[in-house]
């Protein structure tokens, strides 16, 4: 949960869970799945895993060049299947190999920069944390970015990861050329004007045409922002959903399942005589889920748990941030969870997420991580979930320990009654003869260019086969 937005559990923490202790001591309900660490053993590699913990390997060959030569040379000698890593944010097993293993950590840092194009070249290693003061550094930012800055800028390409606000696409639509290390050890330079079919698909290909060396980003004179936080209720949100949307420069909000509250983000161009006021509880999180937990054995938990946090925080204080853009974009993620998002056409946004809070409640689905619902401008790159339409991004969460499989059964069903699309970083069940056909227009020129660039599939995984139907 984003560090900004835990702020408005934080009187639940007090009130809710001393009533919990109070009436309910001793009777928490415990619906953990162990988690362990990734098993070592002496006489095998060294073993990988993502950040939320759900996917491991164990690479035979690691790799971490320095130079772009070095990267070509490790390609040239890779042995078996050959997969990047970068950040390891995402959720679906993009990343694992028992062969070759190649991270792009050390490639990472400002190349050069325009100062009247107000563009700049970095290297695709560089995590979203440190490219915001690079720029900085340089007068220049991103106009959006995503709130998980913990990416490798190569990793958020692969993927279109994304932000929110009507006016402004994922990460992939800021690229104006990259430069692509080829499985043949080749380096490809290209732009819209520049083998431009190479560029449509490598900027979201989910690394399956090589490696992304260097981005040249298109980017805006720095800025500031401040970023308001309130909590209301849900449906007040969803009727003037549209105003908000188009009167803010970023809008997003966060139902809370089995409750009618939301936690809304309005972020807007900063004014002179802005302050941050309020402070935030990193823990809340933690404290809304004992309380819901607290409580969940009890008949009529949910009406209980509903009124609890109406109690603790409806019509509670605003809190804002202010700042240079990249610190309030970004926000820690202290909590391990898996999530699964959909991207729904912007007009069914409403009705999906109404969908998905009544069927939590009316199935008495035992979930309390927040939801999150976020737009997106269209774009034409080949294989983004954007491709074509203006979207709204709808996320369900759930604590990395707990059982997510049942709760996602349930809930992605109503993502394809949408015409959803899902996040290529996410956690979903599509084949590849459903994703072709959320692909009209591109899916056969993707594959067309995978297969030129890498015939003998040297950068697929088992995973990664299954996904494009490649033999």
């Amino acid at each position: 949960m984003k560090n900004s937005r835990r702020r408005f559990l934080q009187g639940t923490a007090a009130a809710a869970t001393a009533a919990a202790a109070t009436l309910l001591p001793g009777c928490a309900t415990q619906r953990t799945q162990p988690s362990h660490a990734v098993a070592y053993a002496p006489d095998k590699p060294l073993p990988w895993m993502n950040w939320a913990g759900n996917l491991h390997c164990y690479p035979a060959h690691r790799e971490a060049p320095e130079t772009e030569a070095a990267l070509v040379d490790s390609l040239q000698r890779a042995r078996g299947t050959v997969r990047a890593v970068g950040a390891s944010h995402s959720f679906t097993p993009q990343v694992p190999t028992d062969e070759t293993l190649i991270a792009t950590d050390l490639l990472s840092g400002l190349i050069d920069y325009d100062k009247q194009s107000l563009q700049a070249e970095l290297w695709a290693g560089t995590r979203l944390h440190n490219l915001g003061p690079l720029l900085a550094d340089i007068g220049q930012a991103l106009p959006n970015m995503p709130d998980v800055d913990r990416f490798a800028l190569g990793g958020a390409i692969a993927n279109s990861a994304h932000a929110t606000g009507a006016g402004f696409g994922s990460m992939s639509t800021r690229i104006c050329g990259l430069t692509l290390a080829t499985p043949n050890a080749e380096l490809i330079r290209c732009s819209a004007t520049e083998n431009s079919e190479l560029f449509q698909a490598a900027r979201t290909s989910l690394g399956t045409l090589g490696i992304i060396t260097r981005v040249r980003l298109q980017n805006v004179e720095s800025f500031n922002l401040t970023e308001t936080n309130r909590v209301e209720y849900t449906e007040d949100v969803l009727d003037d959903l549209e105003q908000r949307v188009k009167s803010h420069r970023h809008f997003e909000f966060l139902p809370l399942p089995n409750s009618d509250l939301a936690a809304t983000v309005s972020t807007d161009l900063a004014k002179p005589g802005d302050t941050t006021q309020g402070e935030d509880d990193p823990e809340s999180l933690n404290k809304l889920r004992s309380v819901f937990e607290n409580i969940s054995w009890m008949p009529g938990s949910g009406l209980i748990y509903d009124w609890l946090l109406k109690n603790s925080l409806a019509d509670d204080a605003t809190t804002t941030r202010t700042g240079p853009s990249y610190r309030i974009f970004g926000h820690p993620r202290l909590v391990r969870f898996r999530e699964m998002e959909y991207i729904v056409p912007a007009q069914a946004g409403p009705a999906c997420i109404r969908e998905i809070l009544q069927t939590i409640r009316e199935r008495k689905i035992p979930v309390c991580f927040p939801l999150e619902y976020r737009t997106v401008a269209a774009d034409d790159i080949w294989l983004s979930m954007f491709e074509g339409r203006q979207s709204v991004a709808i996320a369900v969460h759930q604590f990395h320990n707990l059982d997510h499989k049942t709760y996602f059964e349930q809930i992605e069903p109503i993502f394809w009654k949408y015409e959803g699309r899902p996040h290529w970083g996410k956690l979903h069940t599509l084949d590849t003869q459903r994703l072709a056909s959320l692909y009209p227009h591109h899916w056969k020129d993707f594959l067309s260019v995978r297969e030129s660039i890498d015939p003998q599939g040297r950068m697929l995984n088992p995973y990664l086969k299954q996904l494009f139907g490649v033999a």
